[in-house]
């Protein structure tokens, strides 16, 4: 097995090559690809830039170039559900283009991908019962030990949780209750919003591999969404990342594929 680890932050990507043993580095295409061992599985970490052609041009290059058959997408994401509260974990068992509307075309609906055919990319759950089982594990282990609790605090973070559920994706920061407002009309079971995992889902659809995309709460993507976005980035954010992947590799079996 060949894992690509795909981080919308740096501060993320920092913070899992503390832990890898590497053995090679190459800069291509504006980005620099670390590749090692990583919890006795070989693989490849990028930061792959914002947007949704960002993450579809460094999906691609892993692949193609670093013969990945497996892609774990991590970083922040606005909340969309209510119930969801900065600090909550969500795992992406659906992921749609919010943005992708070819619908004045006769037979395309709103959100289906031209050519494909279809509107929404499900994950399979063997991965998001893995991945959700090691965020679950690490935020029991390990929250307290790893942020202060003045930190959390601050953030209001008590017990976080984790959950599955559709992610929406699109190139644009939502960050008011209109823009909000309206997504929750258009895909009624939204938990969160962010700018590239469909895009990621996407290029593994099209190449037949396994994904994953695991988005921590920075927001309630409204008015608010900016606020004391880079602290929690680098307090909260990249150490659940670091967290809930390492625990997440152990659980991956040394096989051939991700099945």
């Amino acid at each position: 097995m060949n894992i690509g680890i795909m981080g919308a932050m740096t501060e993320e990507i920092s913070q899992l090559l503390q832990h890898i043993s590497e053995t090679g580095r190459e800069t291509r295409g504006m980005r620099e690809y670390v590749s090692g061992t990583l919890r006795g599985k070989k693989v490849t970490i990028v930061f792959s830039r914002w947007g949704k052609v960002a993450a579809a041009s460094t999906a691609t290059t892993l692949i193609e170039r670093y013969g990945v058959n497996y892609l774990i997408f991590t970083g922040v994401a606005g909340a969309m559900d209510q119930d969801l509260h900065v600090g909550d974990i969500v795992i992406a068992d659906t992921l749609i283009q919010h943005d992708m509307d070819a619908s004045a075309l006769p037979g395309i609906e709103r959100h289906e991908i031209p050519l494909l055919g279809i509107s929404s990319f499900k994950v399979d759950s063997r991965h998001t019962d893995s991945a959700r089982l090691a965020a679950e594990s690490y935020l029991s282990e390990n929250l307290t030990t790893d942020i202060d609790v003045h930190t959390l605090h601050a953030f209001h973070i008590h017990t976080p949780r984790v959950v599955t559920g559709t992610i929406a994706s699109g190139d644009q920061f939502i960050a008011d209750n209109q823009s909000a407002h309206a997504l929750r009309e258009q895909i009624p079971a939204l938990k969160c919003v962010e700018m590239e995992g469909a895009a990621v889902a996407q290029v593994a659809h099209e190449h037949g591999i396994p994904y994953l995309v695991i988005r921590t709460i920075s927001d309630k993507a409204n008015e608010s969404a900016a606020i004391d976005f880079p602290r929690f980035i680098d307090k909260v954010a990249s150490r659940f990342t670091c967290g809930s992947v390492l625990r997440l590799l152990d659980l991956i079996q040394h096989e051939g594929s991700a099945d």
